[in-house]
């Protein structure tokens, strides 16, 4: 059919096949640009929900403790370091939520990308912080009630299972934090391809 056709036939009918093509290829990277986006959106809605998890847990934690320090009229041993490491804890997440909040909110990908690394600079940070407050007073702990062999075995086994929590929670948000980032430079890529 196309050797009957006349140069300008030609012409006509490969500039509407090359529209067509084009017009594809848009709704191809349309397609391609929300897939992404809902990726990116289930990344930061996994995160938040954590992060509001531990949160809770944290918060709980607390209010416990704090019970029990009432209960016992306040003679709780080493009770200023136990509230001092749980309200650290508690506002570094606290703080970790509303970046990625933020981070939500946020349209621009660049600088979605720079809070996402503040956001694991942070967390870095306070891994590296929690661990070199914490073990002191466990040692301190271990060491004034060496002699009670069941208080020893339920303060290792609580570090033992903080320890595997960390390890899976810092893995989890890391794989998150690149995931995400892969996602907003491949978003950034399409828009510019696109524009």
């Amino acid at each position: 059919s196309y050797n009957n056709m006349e140069p300008e036939e030609l012409q006509k009918a490969w500039k509407e096949l090359n529209e067509r093509v084009g017009q594809n290829e848009l709704v191809h990277q349309q397609q391609i640009i929300e897939m992404l986006s809902r990726q990116k959106e289930s990344c930061l809605q996994k995160m938040i929900r954590v992060d509001k998890a531990a949160c809770l847990l944290i918060l709980g934690a607390t209010i416990l403790i704090l019970v029990d320090f009432i209960h016992l009229n306040g003679q709780l041993l080493y009770w200023p370091v136990c509230f001092g490491l749980l309200f650290y804890a508690l506002g570094v997440n606290f703080t970790c939520l509303m970046l990625l909040v933020k981070i939500k909110k946020e349209t621009n990908l660049e600088v979605q990308i720079k809070n996402v690394l503040r956001y694991k600079a942070l967390i870095n940070r306070s891994y590296i912080i929690g661990y070199l407050l914490v073990i002191p007073f466990i040692g301190v702990l271990l060491y004034t009630y060496r002699h009670l062999w069941w208080f020893t075995f339920i303060i290792c086994t609580l570090m033992l299972i903080g320890i595997l929590t960390d390890y899976f929670l810092f893995h989890y948000f890391s794989d998150r934090i690149k995931e995400f980032t892969r996602v907003n430079k491949e978003l950034m890529e399409l828009k510019d391809k696109k524009y």
